[in-house]
């Protein structure tokens, strides 16, 4: 059974910076090394952004130690080679993929003008290889909260260009939560646009992410995700925040004909308990909006999926194997691992490999809306 992977990534390199803005490109991000005995072990690559050392969950490949240990090559993680990254899908059976960010999940720098030339480059390169993909890499664009009149200009933008199918924002967005009313006209034109927004896994709060500094760094033969878990842990729980926070507010019915997608919140299971306590606390028919296909999660092969679907409904339910990142959520193999379970129907199954991404993703509007005339 193909399958469509809602969640997998690219590693950001320095060709994810060619076509930043020319009056930005003597501030590029630049990346470093410091050997492997230091205290950040094989998490030892950074990007230099603003005289800034910057680093987060995945640093750049040059000279690190843990990239190495993929088995992905570097221009598969890099989507530098999109023939490479093409073959490796073909391996895991994955006819789509939709590509989120790496690094950018962090704030990469103070400079909001910045922010915005680079997320700019960054999604004109993903466009680039969503181009040369046939139709089968998608991408999840990022825009610059803190201009609201940039963020519009970039969807309209990436609406004229081949490969955007989301939007994406943080559980906190520097410190924000989703319903500040700052973030409206950004929503205002993704629901005007056909897209969802999808709220991933990442550090959009500074504040949150100084709260550990000075931990002590994982250890190395581990397979895990850098930073440490807890603050690994902190990004997660931002994602479950932004549920009860679009929930809680009145964001879901200020934007009808919005979708909203929650990737890595640790699994699908959470949700259930989470619309429990919104609908305990005096918002009822919370899950009409699952039921009208505007609220969407990712699942672990591990949740107890039947649970999951018996409430908030087998449309719901997501899958992804989080390529090319080396941690818990990884999937080489993601038909094997949720086939073995035994417990989900192959009707089920069908829904979670394929239809429901294809239904909130609407990847053939998004092919036709910027195919060539013949």
């Amino acid at each position: 059974m193909s399958i469509i992977d809602a969640d997998s990534h690219v590693i950001e390199s320095q060709e994810t910076w060619q076509y930043l803005d020319p009056k930005f490109a003597k501030r590029r991000p630049v990346p470093v090394a410091v050997p492997a005995d230091t205290s950040f072990l094989d998490w030892n690559t950074f990007w230099i952004i603003d005289r800034q050392v910057r680093h987060f969950g995945a640093t750049p490949i040059e000279g690190n130690v843990m990239a190495g240990r993929k088995s992905y090559s570097p221009d598969v993680q890099q989507i530098t080679d999109v023939k490479a990254r093409l073959a490796a899908m073909d391996r895991m059976g994955v006819a789509k993929q939709l590509v989120h960010p790496s690094f950018t999940l962090s704030t990469l720098t103070e400079d909001p003008e910045l922010e915005a030339a680079l997320f700019q480059s960054y999604n004109t390169f993903m466009s680039n290889a969503c181009a040369a993909s046939g139709g089968r890499i998608f991408f999840n664009a990022v825009i610059p909260y803190r201009r609201p009149e940039q963020a519009v200009a970039e969807l309209r933008r990436l609406d004229r260009m081949p490969g955007m199918a989301s939007v994406l924002v943080r559980g906190l967005e520097w410190d924000k939560p989703i319903d500040d009313p700052s973030h409206y006209p950004v929503f205002a034109e993704a629901e005007r646009l056909g897209l969802p927004m999808v709220v991933h896994l990442g550090l959009g709060s500074p504040s949150m992410y100084r709260m550990f500094d000075g931990m002590a760094h994982p250890v190395a033969e581990k397979k895990t995700f850098y930073p440490a878990r807890s603050r690994r842990l902190l990004s997660t729980l931002t994602v479950q925040y932004a549920f009860y926070n679009l929930m809680e507010s009145t964001l879901i019915d200020d934007f009808p004909k919005l979708k909203w997608v929650f990737l890595e919140g640790g699994g699908c299971t959470w949700m259930v308990g989470a619309v429990r306590t919104i609908e305990r606390s005096g918002k009822p028919r919370v899950l009409d909006h699952f039921e009208a296909g505007r609220v969407l999660v990712g699942c672990e092969p591990d949740d107890d999926i039947p649970y999951a679907s018996g409430v908030l409904g087998e449309h719901a339910l997501l899958v992804s194997s989080d390529m090319p990142h080396f941690d818990e959520a990884a999937h080489d193999s993601i038909a094997e691992e949720y086939e073995e379970r035994g417990d989900l129907s192959p009707e089920l199954l069908k829904m979670m490999f394929t239809q429901n991404a294809e239904r909130v993703f609407d990847f053939g509007r998004v092919a036709a809306r910027t195919a060539v005339p013949a």
